[in-house]
């Protein structure tokens, strides 16, 4: 019991960390840079390594802490990560069913794609502006680029970084193990 709430306290740290990181930071950055979303990728990689619990704790977190932090209405954030996460998961379950590298580029790809939709939507709906639609933006599809190409990248460095680190992922296939 005290291991698993030790764990949950360094989730929370870490967790914290990267999301001031994130808008402090990396927010700050010349505008490919920008547009690394680096909280995103971290909860899918959460999701993918480790187990839906998990995933769903550190949403509660991150997108706490996104609402605080951020100048959309508060619950914005959580509203998108939890639908992302939740839709991550059961993509997992029912269509990519082994833990390769390119189950995980696909995850990534598919769920940014996924997070830019769902929320400049949720903008859309609720924003003051309907002449705008967000379809026809070219800042749309340049951030949705780009954060797909972070994706992919994070997803390629990191895959691999965790084959090397660890014995039990093998260099194509993952065996599931709970965290928490």
């Amino acid at each position: 019991m005290l291991k698993r709430v030790g764990q949950i306290f360094a989730l929370f740290f870490l967790l914290s960390f990267l999301t001031i990181f994130q808008l402090s930071l990396i927010s700050a950055l010349p505008d490919g840079f920008r547009q690394l979303n680096l909280i995103l990728i971290i909860l899918l990689l959460i999701l993918f390594f480790l187990d839906f619990y998990v995933s769903l704790i550190s949403v509660l977190m991150a997108g706490f802490w996104f609402d605080i932090l951020s100048f959309n209405f508060f619950g914005f954030y959580l509203i998108i990560f939890f639908c992302t996460i939740c839709l991550a998961q059961w993509i997992l379950k029912n269509w990519l069913t082994n833990r390769s590298l390119y189950a995980l580029l696909a995850l990534m790809v598919s769920m940014t794609l996924f997070y830019n939709f769902l929320a400049a939507t949720i903008l859309y709906l609720f924003g003051a502006d309907y002449n705008n639609i967000f379809l026809v933006q070219a800042s749309f599809w340049k951030t949705l680029a780009y954060q797909s190409a972070w994706s992919v990248l994070s997803g390629l460095i990191l895959f691999n970084l965790a084959a090397l680190v660890s014995k039990r992922i093998k260099p194509f296939f993952l065996q599931k193990k709970s965290f928490i």
